[in-house]
């Protein structure tokens, strides 16, 4: 009777395991603790086979007890094991003696130890015997009690070991993060500690063996309320959390700037953020359980909008729609991009949409289309633009039978005016000029479009036009330039140039028309800028000559075609060479000799004289200094400099590395220049001078009186030499005005201390006119044409081998 009592007491830790499972569902935590309630019902099961001598043999009880005696055994590791899942579970903790203590490592050790103990169970040393004891009462009372042997050590040191668990457990709590674990766990601990107290009172005979099934209710019913209520606080701690989670959803939908709204299948509003409530002006809250046609303004909107939001809900599909426009409550007119989803929740069926602003990329859009077609700096139409509308336009005019013009404009000399004058400068120039271009309407032309192509280069197209009329607007173009520009720190006065050509006469393809326009441009150039041109089949030969020529030129920089002459300078009293100057020739291998006054302003114009420039310059350096150091008397050579070079950022540190690099004197280099660097930054030029000057490099004004010089500045600029043109020395002796001209500049020169030279003397009259009125130094074929190193060295170095006078730096 009593055996079956005490089984009866071995299902309570099976169902409080069952519900544990129940409550807390299937995870690592809740299956320890049914591990836990299953070796406790284990162990009041072999305690309850010491009571069934009824139901069976004494051999049969003897080894049911020894079978299921590991459920005590395994109480302690599974205990520690709980424990171990706890801390490991909230993330526990910082103390480096607890990581040592609690790991997996230890949880094994327990059970291996615990398996141990288990199996000297089964030896003689372990249990030695069974007692039977009877005793007398109500009820007569009969069972066996173990008798343990040898190593009955091992069992009191394992009920040690169990006490030591416990207060480790304990110690371990207090490192536990989450309150509600934490709770169980110390709850835990304490019953799983009274409750094995309790049980091991049936070591003591006259308890009956009874205070196991006090221990196996006690932990069950003990273990399961803290499970339960920490169950419940789960319970609660989920709720709060939803709960502030949909709060926290409900802040971030209001925080979200997209439009968005959810609507039943009645078409009432579910949900909406602020942004939406804003649309209209109203709080988002008063749209709920309201329809979208009672607070949207656009009421044709308002019925689309509920028309696609039907046909979601029907056909349950997601809806894309990438543009939409809208108006908001302030009357701002907005893009929106939206999706529409259908939603499906315990059968109801609602439409969520979500519409995201968009404006501003519309915006940039625009903004980004403006750029592609429109020069940021001046605003006006680009190439990209030019060639779209000149296509368009050609079309139509094609297709009217009708002219348009297209005309080049180019402003004269803008480089150089960019490069003294800053780029900012150059910059504000070009906004100006773009401002009076696009004013350039006339009564005559109004169909016309203006465009930047870059730099200094603008176009037109003329439509519906003649010649005549083109010709008149051309004129209007020119006259725009008249009046002078007024920058920041200066006053312009800047000329164009332009080209024409017309369709369908000079082409009937874009590129024909444009080609054509540029070639005209160029002729004009030529011609002698300010000035326009209209295209002609002349112009284009010349184009292609020029062309041709140019291609030959590059090629002679590097095919050694270019070769380097001297012409002396002599002083006419003594008659000595007091220096010389060095000329450029070239005689191509495919064109034959070719003028320096063809191919050097096509190589200012190209840009090919930098290069051609600072070859002359180094070659005719290191030519001097090989005659100085051969013996000869030391004379300064002379080698011309173009504005291109004069007005480059690096040109006198250029001149200084090729005087470094030829080891040549800088007293006995002289570099001519044109009066024309007057007319643009004084200040800069005066700059570049004075850098020259300072490294004893001798200066001279070439060409003088030809170009638009400034007396006022030209006595500022440290200079040592002026050249008299050839122009004026031609026919002096016949010529009053040329004799006039060639006097004042001889005068001018000596009030300003300056040395004179006289060009291109070829007769004895000129020499003599020259003489006459106080210049001394002359070069010409009088006394010798431009020779070659070979015969300038035999034909002067050799025979004036002696030291000469120089002119007076």
């Amino acid at each position: 009777m009593i055996y079956l009592l005490m089984i009866t007491f071995a299902l309570f830790p099976l169902a409080a395991g069952i519900t544990t499972i129940y409550i807390l569902e299937k995870t690592k935590l809740s299956m320890l603790l049914f591990l836990f309630f299953i070796f406790t019902s284990f162990w009041q099961m072999d305690v309850s086979f010491l009571y069934a001598r009824d139901f069976f043999s004494n051999s049969v009880i003897e080894f049911l007890f020894q079978l299921f005696r590991f459920g005590s055994i395994m109480l302690g590791p599974t205990l520690f094991s709980v424990i171990y899942m706890a801390t490991n579970q909230t993330q526990m903790i910082e103390s480096r003696i607890v990581k040592y203590a609690v790991n997996k490592y230890t949880v094994v050790t327990l059970y291996i130890w615990s398996a141990f103990v288990y199996l000297i169970g089964w030896s003689h040393k372990g249990i030695q015997s069974f007692e039977l004891v009877s005793q007398q009462g109500l009820i007569k009372v009969s069972f066996l009690y173990p008798v343990y042997g040898d190593w009955s050590w091992i069992f009191n040191f394992n009920l040690l070991l169990f006490i030591i668990i416990t207060l480790l457990s304990l110690a371990l709590c207090k490192h536990l993060k989450d309150s509600e674990t934490k709770t169980f766990v110390l709850y835990f601990i304490i019953v799983a500690s009274v409750g094995y107290c309790i049980g091991i009172l049936n070591m003591i005979k006259s308890y009956l063996l009874l205070p196991s099934s006090i221990a196996v209710l006690f932990l069950s019913i003990g273990i399961l309320i803290p499970v339960i209520r920490m169950h419940q606080k789960i319970i609660t701690k989920m709720n709060n959390a939803l709960l502030d989670q949909k709060e926290f959803l409900h802040k971030i939908i209001d925080m979200n700037p997209s439009y968005i709204y959810a609507k039943s299948q009645d078409g009432k509003y579910t949900l909406t953020n602020r942004a939406y409530g804003l649309l209209f002006g109203v709080n988002s809250e008063v749209l709920i359980g309201n329809f979208e046609l009672d607070y949207n303004p656009d009421e044709d909107r308002a019925k689309q909008n509920i028309s696609i939001d039907h046909q979601v809900l029907s056909t349950l599909e997601e809806k894309h729609i990438p543009e939409n426009e809208i108006i908001d409550s302030q009357g701002n007119k907005r893009w929106i991009q939206t999706v529409k989803l259908p939603i499906i929740s315990s059968g109801d069926k609602q439409v969520l949409s979500v519409s995201t602003d968009i404006t501003q990329r519309k915006i940039n859009e625009k903004k980004r289309e403006w750029e592609a077609l429109h020069d940021p700096l001046t605003g006006l139409p680009n190439r990209r633009a030019f060639n779209q509308d000149l296509i368009e336009r050609m079309k139509l005019a094609k297709l009217n039978k009708e002219s348009i013009a297209v005309i080049f404009l180019d402003l004269d000399r803008f480089k150089i005016i960019n490069d003294t004058l800053n780029h900012e400068n150059g910059d504000f120039l070009l906004k100006k000029v773009a401002e009076r271009l696009s004013k350039a309407d006339d009564k005559r032309v109004t169909n016309f479009s203006v465009y930047r192509l870059g730099g200094d280069e603008f176009t037109f197209i003329l439509s519906s036009v003649t010649k005549d009329e083109t010709t008149i607007f051309v004129k209007r173009l020119l006259n725009i330039f008249k009046k002078s520009f007024t920058l920041k720190d200066h006053e312009l006065f800047v000329t164009s140039s332009l080209g024409i050509s017309m369709y369908p006469t000079d082409g009937e393809h874009p590129d024909f028309l444009i080609k054509n326009a540029d070639i005209a441009m160029y002729s004009s150039k030529e011609s002698g800028r300010n000035s326009y041109s209209f295209f002609t089949q002349e112009m284009n030969d010349d184009y292609q000559k020029k062309m041709v020529l140019e291609k030959a030129l590059r090629k002679a920089l590097h095919s050694n075609e270019l070769k380097i002459v001297y012409q002396p300078k002599m002083n006419i009293e003594t008659n000595n060479i007091i220096g010389m100057e060095a000329l450029l020739r070239w005689e191509s291998s495919d064109l034959g000799m070719i003028s320096p006054a063809e191919f050097i302003p096509l190589a200012e114009e190209t840009g090919i004289i930098l290069p051609l420039g600072e070859w002359i310059l180094k070659n005719a350096c290191l030519q001097n200094k090989r005659w100085q150091d051969r013996g000869y008397t030391p004379i300064p050579v002379s080698v011309n400099i173009s504005l291109r070079q004069f007005y480059d950022g690096n040109f006198v540190e250029s001149v200084m590395d090729i005087l470094k690099e030829t080891n040549l004197d800088a007293q006995y280099l002289d570099l001519e220049i044109t009066e024309s660097i007057s007319s643009t930054n004084i200040n800069s030029v005066i700059s570049t001078l004075n850098g020259l000057k300072a490294m004893g490099i001798s200066i001279s004004i070439d060409d003088f009186g030809t170009g638009y010089s400034s007396l006022s500045y030209l006595k500022k600029f440290p200079i040592n030499n002026l050249k008299i043109d050839r122009s004026f020395v031609r026919d002096i002796t016949s010529n009053s005005e040329n004799r006039a001209i060639v006097k004042t500049i001889i005068s001018m020169a000596n009030n300003l201390n300056l040395d004179v030279i006289a060009e291109g003397v070829e007769t004895e009259e000129e020499l003599k006119f020259l003489k006459s009125n106080g210049c001394m130094v002359v070069q010409g074929y009088l006394f010798s044409p431009p020779l070659s190193d070979e015969e300038f060295e035999r034909t002067f170095l050799k025979q004036h081998n002696e030291p000469a006078t120089t002119l007076d730096k």
